[in-house]
């Protein structure tokens, strides 16, 4: 095997890696944007029910 096989083998496998890297990447992120929707809503019913209790609280 001469310098340019292996050169290519090895340029072939860290394209190989970046795509791999990319789809890890976006599937992150979408994980990301799925979890601080959930945290919004969960803030959201906590101050639904934070309220309530205030309400039941007051004289």
């Amino acid at each position: 095997m001469d310098i340019f096989d292996a050169l290519e083998q090895r340029v072939e496998a860290l394209v190989a890696r970046k795509k791999a890297l990319e789809e890890e990447n976006a599937a992150l992120q979408a994980e990301v944007a799925r979890l601080a929707d959930e945290q919004k809503t969960v803030a959201t019913r906590l101050d639904g029910l934070l309220e309530k209790l205030q309400e039941e609280l007051e004289p």
